[in-house]
């Protein structure tokens, strides 16, 4: 009889015992989930939802306040719509920016303040410059006329800058099976503050006598003279503002992506970021300068003396006062951000002050 009252006991009490296993198994899920999001589980991630929201998660979830530095290196030229001008081959660009990022819940918004140096060089078509009714007196009896013709050739335009920077983006991160992914995009406001200008080219000289049907070149006692290097340098282009459109797509490392990594006390390892992306920045405004100088200048009063010719660059010339010119770069940014605010609680980490 005594043994049938502790059979119906606990037969009484499994109900009670499967609530509570339910209960203290749901209690450890959501234990599990709040330690997830706090960034300090080792379990293995097989989907892309699990990389944001599971896997040390905690630097993509929350508000965090990061600051840091940027280094930049692309391929840059002008891109123009004047017809002479070929936007390649281009140049090369580098910069250095010191960051400031706040982040919250994967969405991402930076500043800073940045310098950049740019060397472009732009291609230009040959030309031909033509005077006429010229006369020939070299014979010393009767003048003869013909046509001087003046030939530029091979001519590169090359311009440097240095600019100081703003960058104003906003982005998101972007999980996937690989890692965690992000983009940023925006504006880059741009001043130029120094730079200068050279233009190298041939030029040749030769003339069209109509009498004799054909054409003399290299003829030194005429001054007709073939494939003479010339070289001009000038001041910084008048470019002060540009506004640029900004895209970038990259990856982020950090040492909390590790999923083997294990720490006793929350707030023992630094909290950084390790990005590399690319990115293309491109100008928004027209930055023609708008000035008066000479594309080819040539003095009547020493026609054949090449070292009198001026010439300016070809976006500061009146020629190209009818077209527009926009900046434009392709390249690699590598960013290192730091974190200046402490982590949140790890549950997992000592779970009976929880």
């Amino acid at each position: 009889m005594r043994n049938l009252r502790y059979i119906l006991l606990i037969l009484s009490l499994c109900p009670l015992m499967v609530w509570g296993q339910r209960r203290f198994s749901a209690a450890e899920q959501w234990e599990y989930h709040l330690a997830k999001l706090s960034g300090f589980t080792d379990k293995d991630v097989n989907n892309s939802t699990d990389v944001l929201f599971g896997l040390h998660a905690s630097q993509y979830t929350g508000s965090h306040h990061l600051i840091g530095f940027a280094l930049e290196g692309s391929w840059s030229t002008f891109v123009s719509n004047m017809p002479t001008v070929a936007n390649t081959p281009g140049g090369g660009a580098a910069g250095f920016n010191l960051l400031y990022e706040y982040q919250y819940s994967g969405i991402l918004f930076q500043t800073g303040l940045g310098i950049n140096y740019q060397c472009v060089y732009n291609n230009i078509a040959d030309t031909s410059i033509y005077h006429y009714n010229m006369m020939d007196t070299w014979s010393g009896i009767n003048p003869v006329p013909f046509t001087l013709r003046h030939r530029f050739e091979g001519r590169r335009d090359q311009a440097q800058m240095i600019y100081g920077q703003l960058p104003l983006y906003i982005g998101h991160y972007i999980p996937g099976p690989l890692g965690i992914g992000y983009f940023l995009a925006g504006v880059k406001l741009n001043y130029a503050f120094w730079g200068n200008t050279k233009q190298t080219l041939k030029g040749s000289t030769s003339g069209l006598y109509e009498r004799y049907i054909g054409v003399w070149e290299e003829m030194d006692n005429h001054g007709f003279r073939k494939d003479v290097p010339l070289e001009r340098t000038g001041k910084q282009l008048q470019v002060k503002f540009d506004v640029m459109a900004h895209l970038e797509i990259g990856y982020e490392y950090t040492s909390f992506q590790n999923p083997h990594s294990y720490r006793i006390m929350p707030n023992d390892r630094l909290d950084w970021r390790l990005r590399i992306a690319g990115f293309v920045d491109f100008g928004i405004v027209d930055i023609c300068p708008r000035t008066n100088n000479v594309y080819y200048g040539i003095p009547d009063a020493t026609i054949y003396d090449f070292p009198t010719y001026r010439m300016d660059h070809v976006f500061s010339t009146a020629d190209a006062k009818r077209y527009w010119m926009r900046n434009l770069f392709v390249g690699v940014r590598i960013t290192m951000l730091f974190g200046f605010q402490g982590k949140e609680r790890c549950i997992l980490c000592d779970p009976w002050r929880h």
